[in-house]
């Protein structure tokens, strides 16, 4: 009994943490039921409330949006985090307003992200309490945080590191244990089935891991062949999502999303700030980071792990920094500001990572010195936490009291019926349509912007049909009409009953002949069959993996049950 109430401490700490910090942090809204919103929430909550939609309605469409992103046909959950698309839109349906989901979304984000570091510093050896203050630093520093008032959805690729930085511990450590090479290709896979940027990520932070493991590993074979069997098992599991890549971008010219300037988008260490996300660190967070970069100085001898871990988290902190040349970079390589964007992403992978060597080197303080220096180190750091959480509260209460003025936008998000939001506010963003030519992203955004019958289909009426077709109606005087629907090269249009091969405006938008009177086109996407094979192949994966999963737990506790009756 003792062994499962250890279990149930362990497991349970990170848990209250995460919920008791979420609920800090969300404290304005949840008094007065009012969500903040950014930049980026009316992207991400209207292809969650297509995939919503379709499971509602029993009427599937894997590319063809035909009840988010305005009713157009647009194709984005396709490519930008499928499976987890889903996922949120079932997720959605439950929480039933958009009020209800956003505060359920900040506590899942927090519950992964805390539970993952807590794992993370256990796995090294941290005791409990240096672990949930480390744990604490991660959800109040960066991206985790930083989801309340933005929505950014780097966040959830930050959640995830954590699980990504175990499997490098592992790599790491290769020559004492090998690695599991399943539970690298899943946790992978997962990264990619919810934000494909933080693949990039987690691949450049496991390298350094890895290219250790390999050189001090006795058996570099075994571990060249399973990390191949990982790769494999991987591109099986996410074979939707590379697949969709490869349908839509050999035959279209894909409008990139916004570009924004490297140079502006840094995280500022030469200037602190108030908070500890997006651009701005607290001095007390960068004083702890300088405090451990002169200790790994000074003791790099003393824990090989915590030196290695110290020098790639501050390499990925130089690169998210204004300390690196990013105005050289976005000189000789532009097409960075459009599909990265921020490279402060990038403290994604630092944040973490300098957490956990901080922790290390807490706990061989505290096992050199005496019980005063262990309370005094702890009750720093602390200390440190209580900053970081005073800041982020009151950068949310800021936010809460710009957001509260808009009390159209906080009735729609109490309403239960979700598309009055959805509808009010239709996303400008230019991401992955087809461009009659490439053009720069912000003038693509603005001609979503501005043409005003693609954004409300003003004089049309749009309906999903069955089979995952979108129907449109409208009345003509006979001349040429501009569809606010979008083309893509796959796509197939029939208009009053014949198929047509329509010219298209600059961003997708099919004109095709009008009859005078009445006039219906239905918009429908021909999926390859070999896509097809490629979807199935993933899902069947991750259906047998589940299967396989829950199989062994119920084996295992089966065992573990009949183990305690014999005792």
């Amino acid at each position: 009994m003792n062994k499962y109430k250890e279990k149930l401490i362990e497991y349970g700490l990170p848990l209250i943490l995460s919920i008791l910090l979420a609920t800090i942090l969300q404290i304005p809204q949840l008094f007065n039921h009012v969500a903040l919103t950014g930049s980026d929430t009316i992207f991400h909550f209207s292809r969650f409330y297509d995939t919503a939609q379709q499971i509602k309605n029993h009427n599937f469409s894997y590319f063809q949006m035909n009840y988010g992103m305005g009713e157009t046909g647009r194709i984005v959950n396709a490519i930008y985090g499928p499976f987890f698309a889903y996922l949120m839109g079932s997720l959605l349906l439950s929480a039933g307003s958009w009020f209800n989901y956003q505060i359920i979304l900040v506590y899942l984000i927090f519950i992964v992200a805390g539970f993952g570091m807590y794992i993370l510093a256990r796995k090294v050896k941290l005791s409990r309490t240096v672990a949930l203050i480390v744990s604490t630093l991660f959800l109040l520093c960066g991206y985790i945080s930083y989801w309340i008032p933005s929505n950014s959805f780097n966040a959830w690729g930050a959640a995830l590191m954590p699980y990504v930085l175990i499997q490098g511990i592992n790599l790491f450590n290769d020559d004492r244990k090998h690695f599991n090479w399943i539970s690298l290709a899943i946790t992978m896979a997962i990264v990619a089935q919810v934000h494909l940027l933080s693949t990039l990520q987690a691949i450049l932070a496991l390298i350094p891991l890895f290219v250790y493991g390999l050189v001090t590993t006795k058996n570099k074979k075994r571990m060249w062949v399973d990390t191949l069997k990982a790769v494999v098992l991987c591109l099986i599991l996410t074979a939707n999502v590379w697949g969709a890549f490869l349908v839509l971008y050999p035959k279209n010219t894909m409008s990139a999303p916004l570009d924004f300037s490297p140079a502006l988008t840094v995280l500022h260490l030469k200037s602190n700030g108030t908070i500890t996300m997006w651009t701005e660190i607290q001095e007390a967070v960068l004083l702890l980071f300088g405090l451990q970069t002169v200790y790994v100085a000074f003791n790099y001898r003393v824990s090989k792990l915590n030196t290695f871990l110290t020098i790639e988290g501050l390499a990925f902190l130089f690169i998210s920094s204004d300390l690196f040349p990013w105005r050289v970079v976005e000189k000789y390589f532009p097409s960075f500001s459009n599909y990265f964007q921020f490279p402060n992403r990038f403290t994604a992978v630092a944040y973490p990572l300098l957490f956990l060597s901080m922790g290390l080197t807490v706990v061989n303080l505290i096992n050199r010195y005496d019980f005063q220096f262990k309370v005094f180190v702890e009750c720093l750091l602390i200390f440190v936490c209580l900053f970081s959480l005073r800041a982020d509260l009151r950068g949310n209460i800021i936010k809460f009291n710009k957001v509260k003025t808009n009390v159209e936008r906080v009735n729609q998000f109490r309403y239960h019926d979700l598309s009055k939001f959805i509808d009010s506010n239709p996303p400008g963003n230019p991401d992955y349509l087809p461009l009659k030519k490439q053009m720069n992203s912000w003038k693509v955004s603005g001609l979503v912007s501005g043409t005003l019958i693609f954004n409300n289909g003003e004089g049309f009426e749009k309906e999903a049909a069955s089979n995952g077709k979108l129907k449109i109606s409208w009345t003509s005087d006979g001349k040429d009409s501009t569809l606010p629907i979008v083309f893509y090269r796959q796509s197939v249009l029939v208009v009053n009953g014949r198929k047509v091969s329509p010219k298209c405006n600059e961003i997708g938008m099919p004109i095709v002949q009008a009859q005078k009177g009445k006039n219906t086109a239905i918009l429908s996407f021909k999926t390859p069959m070999w896509f097809t094979i490629l979807l199935y192949i993933s899902i069947l994966s991750w259906a047998l993996l589940i299967i396989y999963s829950w199989a062994l737990l119920i084996i295992y506790g089966v065992f573990r049950w009949v183990k305690i009756i014999k005792k």
